[in-house]
Order: C-alpha cells, then sequence, then structure tokens
C-alpha cells in the first residue's frame, strides 16, 4: 500500500512537473449566463436524433467537473464579481471589477478584510503580461463591458465604462476583437479624451471593416478591432459580410498572439449568451452558444496542435433557469417527439431584439413580420398582446414580450429575467492531462490557472504594482485633483523652486514631467495608476521614484 501511495504521489508530481514545463499559453473562454441545461438543447439543435459519434459539441470531452460560482456577499452572482473572482482570485462584491470588497456584515461568505476594502486586485491577465507574455480579448459586447474589464480594470462600478475604457486602452494589451467604438471616441465620452489617437500613438491597427479583419496577418500584433459602436449583433441576426464571427475572431487572435516565444494569455467570452437569457429568448440562447462552441473547436483544434496550450472554459454563473420541458410538455414529456422540439426554435430567423427593433419601425405589419421571422401564427390575444408590448415605451419590455410569446410556442421553459445560483459546468483541456475535477469554487479556479502558468502569486503584484499612494509617492509631495467630469489627477511636487511638478492622469500607465506647467517628458509606468473615489487615494507602482531620471530625483 505504501509503495502504491509513493508511485501515486510520484504520478502527481510528475504530471505537475509536466504542467510547468509544458504551459505557455492559456485560452479562458466564458460562455456568460450559461446553465448546464443549454448543453442539451444546444446538442439537439445542433444534431437532432444523429446517434453518430460525431454528434458531440466541441466542449463535450473537456468536461471535466462542476463550478461554484458567487459573489462576496451572494450566491447568486453578478458578472463582475464573479468574473473578477477568476481574473484575482477573490470574491467581490455586485458591479465590482477586480477590486477588493466591501464587507457586507451578516451577508458575507467569507472572511472580509476589511482593510483592503476597494482596493485595485492584479489580475491573471496584468501578471501574464509581467511574464513577457501577449495579452488579448476577444467578445461579442463592448470592450469595457464586465467580463472583458474584469481581466483588464478596476473599479467598484461596471457601468464607468468610459473610466474602463480608458484603463483597457492605457493596459498594453495586445489583441482586442469585440464592439465598442463610442468608447474611443471623444465625442462620445464625458471626459472628451480621443482614445482613438492614444491607439495610433502607440502603433495599434485600428480594424472597423470585414475587409479590414480579413486583411490582418499574423505579424499584425498589436490591434483592436471593433465592429460596431456598442455590442456586436447577435449571431442569429450577423451579416457575415460585415461582423466575423466569434470563431473567426478568436482564430485570428491566437494566430496574432502566438507568435510571441513568450507565450499568451487570451480570455474570450460568448458576452451575448447571457443577453438572451435576460430576454429568455430561447433560439437567441442556443445559437449564441453555438457560436461560442466554433470559438471552442477553434481554441481547442490550436491548443491540439500546438501541445503548449491550455484552454479553461467556464460560464461565470447561470441565467434564466432556462430547461428542456415546461409546461406544455407536462402531460407528455417522456412522449415528446424530438422535432416538437427543435421545430419552433429551428423557425426563429432573428433574435427576440432584431424582431423588436423591425416591428416598432412597423407596427402595422407587426403580426405578418412576427409570422415570416419566427413561423407562428398568432392568435387574436397574442396579437393583443404584442400590440400593447408595441406602444409600451419601456425600451425592454417588447423584445421580453416577443420572446415570451415564442416560447408559449415550445417547449422550453424559463424561471426567471436574472440570474441564478446553480452549479455551471466546467471544461478544461491540458496538454499533460492536469485539470481540476469535481466541484470546483471560482476563487479554485484561479489558483489553478495560476499554477499552470507558473504564477505564484498575484497578491504580490497587487502590493508591487498597486501600492497607495501615501507609501508609493515618498519622498515627494503630492496632491489629488478630482472633477466631475474629467479623470483624476495625482500632482507630485519634484522641485518648488524650479517649479517641476510630474501629473499622473487616472487610469494611464505613464507620469508627465512639467516645467513651469509645459509637459517636457513623459515617463512609461509598468502597469496602471489608478484613482480609487471611495477611498480619494491613487494606487499606483511603489517606490515611484526610482521611475524619475536621476535629474529629477530629490
Amino acid at each position: 500500500m505504501a509503495r502504491f501511495f509513493l508511485i501515486l504521489t510520484g504520478l502527481t508530481f510528475s504530471l505537475f512537473l509536466h504542467s510547468q514545463e509544458t504551459v505557455k499559453n492559456l485560452i479562458v473562454m466564458i460562455p456568460d449566463g450559461t446553465s448546464s441545461s443549454i448543453l442539451s438543447l444546444a446538442r439537439w439543435y445542433k444534431f437532432g436524433p444523429c446517434v453518430a459519434d460525431h454528434c458531440r459539441l466541441a466542449i463535450d470531452p473537456h468536461i471535466c467537473g462542476l463550478l461554484s460560482t458567487y459573489n462576496s456577499d451572494s450566491p447568486i452572482g453578478d458578472s463582475a464579481p464573479t468574473g473578477s473572482a477568476f481574473a484575482t482570485g477573490y470574491l467581490s462584491n455586485s458591479g465590482f471589477v477586480a477590486t477588493y470588497p466591501v464587507s457586507s456584515p451578516g451577508k458575507d461568505l467569507f472572511k472580509v478584510d476589511q482593510t483592503r476594502s476597494y482596493q485595485p486586485l492584479f489580475t491573471i491577465l496584468e501578471a501574464a503580461a509581467m511574464q513577457g507574455k501577449s495579452t488579448g480579448l476577444v467578445v461579442t459586447c463592448h470592450f469595457p463591458h464586465a467580463t472583458p474589464a474584469d481581466f483588464s480594470a478596476h473599479t467598484p462600478d461596471r457601468d464607468d465604462m468610459d473610466n474602463i475604457a480608458r484603463q483597457m486602452v492605457h493596459n498594453k494589451l495586445n489583441v482586442v476583437f469585440g464592439g465598442g467604438l463610442k468608447y474611443l471616441d471623444p465625442a462620445q465620452r464625458k471626459d472628451g479624451m480621443d482614445l482613438f489617437n492614444v491607439l495610433r500613438t502607440r502603433n495599434y491597427q485600428l480594424v472597423t471593416t470585414r475587409d479590414q479583419f480579413d486583411a490582418l496577418a499574423p505579424e499584425d500584433t498589436l490591434v483592436y478591432g471593433l465592429f460596431a459602436e456598442k455590442d456586436l449583433p447577435y449571431d442569429l441576426d450577423r451579416n457575415s459580410a460585415q461582423v466575423p464571427s466569434l470563431a473567426e475572431m478568436t482564430r485570428k487572435a491566437i494566430k496574432s498572439l502566438s507568435q510571441n516565444p513568450n507565450g499568451f494569455f487570451l480570455m474570450v467570452e460568448g458576452s451575448k449568451i447571457d443577453w438572451a437569457a435576460h430576454t429568455n429568448d430561447a433560439a437567441g440562447i442556443i445559437t449564441e452558444f453555438l457560436a461560442f462552441d466554433d470559438a471552442v473547436k477553434e481554441a481547442m483544434d490550436f491548443a491540439n496542435k500546438d501541445g503548449y496550450t491550455a484552454v479553461v472554459i467556464m460560464p461565470d454563473h447561470g441565467n434564466s433557469g432556462i430547461s428542456l420541458g415546461n409546461s406544455r410538455s407536462e402531460a407528455f414529456y417522456d412522449e415528446m417527439d424530438i422535432h416538437k422540439l427543435i421545430d419552433p426554435l429551428k423557425r426563429c430567423t432573428a433574435s427576440a431584439d432584431a424582431l423588436a427593433k423591425e416591428v416598432a419601425e412597423n407596427p402595422p405589419q407587426a403580426t405578418a413580420i412576427f409570422a415570416k421571422a419566427i413561423g407562428i401564427d398568432l392568435t387574436a390575444s397574442e396579437e393583443e398582446t404584442l400590440a400593447r408590448a408595441i406602444w409600451n415605451k419601456e425600451k425592454e419590455s417588447l423584445p421580453v414580450a416577443i420572446a415570451t410569446l415564442i416560447s408559449n410556442h415550445t417547449y422550453v421553459g424559463f424561471t426567471t429575467h436574472g440570474h441564478t445560483g446553480e452549479d455551471v459546468m466546467l471544461a478544461v483541456y491540458h496538454p499533460g492531462g492536469v485539470r481540476p475535477t469535481g466541484v470546483v469554487r471560482n476563487t479554485d479556479l484561479n489558483k489553478y490557472m495560476l499554477d499552470i502558468l507558473a504564477i505564484p502569486s498575484l497578491d504580490s503584484y497587487t502590493d508591487t504594482f498597486f501600492c497607495i499612494d501615501t507609501v508609493a509617492c515618498k519622498p515627494y509631495r503630492f496632491a489629488i485633483q478630482t472633477d466631475s467630469v474629467q479623470p483624476a489627477r495625482l500632482a507630485i511636487e519634484l522641485d518648488s523652486k524650479k517649479k517641476l511638478f510630474a501629473e499622473i492622469i487616472d487610469g494611464t500607465d505613464y507620469i508627465t514631467v512639467l516645467k513651469k506647467g509645459v509637459p517636457v517628458e513623459t515617463i512609461p509606468l509598468p502597469s496602471l495608476a489608478l484613482y480609487v473615489k471611495p477611498l480619494n487615494h491613487f494606487f499606483l507602482p511603489a517606490g515611484l521614484a526610482s521611475y524619475f531620471p536621476g535629474r529629477f530625483l530629490k
């Protein structure tokens, strides 16, 4: 028995060593808001009654367990803190992006250190960049949305997207694909900052059309590819001649990032699975997940050929309580013809959102539009329901009403328009076969990913690069300047006699040295400098004085 234990221990240690030696690249894939029942629905939708071995989703062979996801103070999670748990290893509050939580007495699900509240937390993406790896994000939402922000920005307010975009543009990401052009545009930003110009001066290519995307070569290693003012269309509604698919963006990002001999970190999000789930749009959910699964295939194809790449796939939470079977199937659920399940879903040729826009623009034709896009003849009472929803001026009500009308003709059920707290599926590919199994906590998954990238601790990075200003700025005097519109600024007095000062803008990665108010030099920082409004403090690299050239030192 002792000999067997030694052999087993040696094997485990050998696998651990193998993981350290072979994993150079990590692809993290998040199907946002994906409850596990979506897997079954997507499989039946795609393959129908097929029984052959190849009738499996790309994700299927790699499912190895379940994942528990939750906030620091609630069993049902919000995307910002649940994504942050993957990125930082810490639970947090709703709305918090890569930021340590505030204690909620009586509700906390772990012991919160109140001395760390609102502390920006270094992410696994930022640590991978410190290792010399290339980093990238591929999403179908607008790029400063919660999940991509979780890996590349820091704020207790996920809705402060101008701030998040400013941080992301300055955070040295190599490749970003998705939507969100408006967040770069000085005419549409509250602070008027021209982030287009920031990208240009840093030698990024800004790609906004399909032709420009197709023309990208693997050697194009600094790219922002944004194909919509805000989020990208649902896959059901996507014009493939204008907007690349999630799979195509994933393939292109991998080709670019893999040029780096030190490896890469890539996060891919199927963002709008979650959005369709909030609407209870069954066909939208399924087709968005299948588009995500196509991206999984791209990642797995690369990983299998490469031999040095791990792929970790995990939803950040469930959503909608979606089920295969509802009250309509109650009397004959075990005798239901598969075509009764699939056909009503297959007839949907547009998302509920797209259909709502078309119907709202032409109310007299609502019934005909509905019948053409969904293949359903509405009853008189359903026509009345649709008419009431059209004239209701609340933006969200019409897509929800349309999705509900569609669901009434299917055998897919829903319990809520909100997130749900069940365990979700976990899928992992590792070239050495080292992967977690069983029920895994979201924070433990962060530890696993750090392990396979040989990153010892994110806390040490946080302490080094997100040091509070009172410590980081010694021996200089400094002051914080805030404004209701402009980002906060940290003014550092270098030499009052010579009127020599330094200035750091919140969410940027550089210092501007000014003499008599005129900029004379720009000094790069290795990480972001961040103003935390609730604390009225900046967090920035420790030992700031060491970044100034000798002539500026006291």
